[in-house]
């Protein structure tokens, strides 16, 4: 017979259950002589009988109750297997690694996994923090599948897919005492003497350029005095008093009591935050992990909308 097969498990499965070669051959549609020939291969096969025939009976003997139990775990097995495979294809189990940068995400991101979630809940989930260069690294080193990250450099752009999930502009973010903090939308041109703490260049370079050319567009080069990693640092040194910054409006969300985040004329270009992803990339839950993001973009739109001034 050279091997066992499922095949060969099922037939003997079904002779063990009804104890009668002509009812397997019914249930399974298979000509009782073909039943009866693979019975006789898996016994030579085993090198013991797994049937007691009589005239009138079929019955299981000691090894061929034993070799049944451990046929219809095979079986269970295959089965489970075919399921699980299934699945996997589909996006529904394995795993799904994301990365996404404090403050542009923090917003939505409950929102998007929980959602998630609740749609695919055999995907094992991990997230990681890191800012939009550091993804870039993490994308190399195949330790995330997917990311909310800036509009990509020009450089690497070819290489990945990018959808956009919503268009932010630029804030000004104040300390609480500032003479303009009173005001509901700041005209750029009252910054050009200020002191500016940024957001780092390397971080999300789209981001810094888009600062200087909003600032350029209203007749002034900004004067940075220090350029944190951190979103949060930057909004701790305003706080502090060191400068002001150009932020995205997203940033209100961090919700600090010390600064204030307001609206600036003439406003600036549009700011995306993208899901980004490798083109490529074979694992099915990121196509799954996009269906769900963009169903979410009204509830997003309209989060995003709430935290405007």
């Amino acid at each position: 017979m050279g091997g066992m097969e499922l095949r060969h498990l099922r037939y003997f499965a079904a002779v063990a259950e009804h104890l009668n070669y002509s009812e397997a051959s019914r249930r399974l549609h298979v000509a009782q002589p073909a039943i009866s020939q693979t019975i006789l291969d898996l016994e030579e096969e085993l090198g013991v009988p797994l049937f007691a025939r009589t005239r009138r009976s079929v019955e299981l003997t000691a090894a061929g109750s034993v070799f049944l139990r451990e046929t219809r775990e095979i079986l269970r097995r295959a089965t489970e297997a075919q399921r699980l495979a299934r699945q996997a294809a589909q996006g529904e189990v394995g795993q799904l690694s994301i990365g996404f940068f404090g403050s542009a995400t923090a917003p939505i991101l409950p929102l998007v996994v929980q959602a998630y979630r609740q749609a695919f809940p055999a995907v094992e989930l991990q997230l990681l923090e890191l800012n939009p260069d550091q993804q870039l690294i993490a994308f190399e080193q195949n330790r995330i599948d997917i990311a909310f990250s800036r509009s990509l450099p020009q450089e690497v752009r070819e290489d990945f897919h990018q959808e956009v999930v919503y268009q932010d502009r630029l804030a000004v973010a104040l300390p609480v005492n500032h003479l303009l903090a009173k005001k509901r939308i700041v005209a750029l041109s009252k910054l050009a003497g200020e002191s500016f703490v940024l957001f780092h260049r390397q971080g999300a370079p789209g981001l810094y350029d888009e600062v200087l050319a909003t600032c350029r567009r209203s007749g002034f080069s900004p004067k940075v005095v220090s350029e944190p990693n951190f979103m949060a640092t930057v909004i701790t040194l305003v706080e502090s008093g060191t400068g002001i910054s150009l932020v995205p409006g997203s940033v209100r969300s961090l919700n600090r009591p010390y600064v204030v985040i307001r609206q600036i004329a003439p406003s600036s270009s549009a700011i995306p935050l993208c899901l980004v992803w490798p083109k490529g990339n074979g694992n099915p839950a990121v196509a799954a992990f996009l269906e769900v993001v963009k169903s979410l973009k009204p509830e997003i739109a309209e989060l995003l909308g709430k935290t405007e001034p």
